[in-house]
């Protein structure tokens, strides 16, 4: 509804500011005689003109016919002194004015409009193909990213713990855990010690004897 008022409000303004001030010209004593020059005229000329340029941009809607009487109940209400047989034909007169100029335009403006509106529909087609090979092509690089974590994470699971190692272990204990101190070092000095009192003992032993 806010897309066909959008439309329709530049060309309604046209004909309402028309239909309801150029009668304004025509009220004094010198003039009134010519206001059948708006009526058949000048009110006919802006219901064409109007209804054959709207229908060059949007096409034919034929709710567009309605806003010229519309337009003009005011200015018979105002201007013409109300309901008369001769308003109600002209009522009927710019309803088809309006329906005359709608057809009028599309006749003459119809083809560019269509190819207008083709090359925007071909355009918009390319963009939405573009976008959909992207996702298409985002879908897949993500899916063979997945597949890659998959696979490491298979081969990290079927590594043998031989080929693991230290390397594994001292990756996994804290380097303050692991204790430096050689303990083969010490027990072969605690054995050296050991022998040298057991050679020192038989010493004293024969020096005895």
């Amino acid at each position: 509804m806010k897309d066909l008022i959008k439309r329709y409000l530049p060309y309604a303004l046209i004909i309402f500011a028309v239909f309801l001030i150029v009668p304004l010209f025509f009220a004094n004593k010198t003039l009134e005689n010519f206001f059948a020059i708006a009526l058949y005229f000048i009110f006919l000329v802006t219901t064409v003109g109007c209804s054959a340029f709207y229908c060059s941009k949007h096409g034919l809607d034929f709710l567009f016919a309605l806003i010229s009487p519309i337009a003009f109940l005011f200015t018979m209400i105002i201007y013409c002194g109300g309901f008369t047989l001769t308003n109600v034909i002209l009522l009927v007169v710019y309803l088809v004015a309006g329906i005359f100029g709608l057809f009028l335009g599309d006749l003459a403006f119809g083809d560019e409009r269509r190819r207008r509106e083709q090359k925007e529909k071909k355009e918009a087609e390319e963009l939405m193909l573009e976008a959909n090979r992207r996702d298409a092509s985002e879908r897949e690089r993500m899916q063979k990213s997945k597949r890659r974590g998959q696979e490491k994470a298979r081969t990290r699971k079927n590594v043998p713990e031989t080929e693991i190692g230290d390397t594994v272990l001292k990756e996994r204990i804290p380097a303050a855990d692991i204790d430096d101190f050689d303990y083969d070092k010490y027990l072969a000095d605690i054995d050296k010690k050991t022998s040298s009192n057991d050679e020192v003992d038989k010493i004293l032993e024969d020096w005895h004897s």
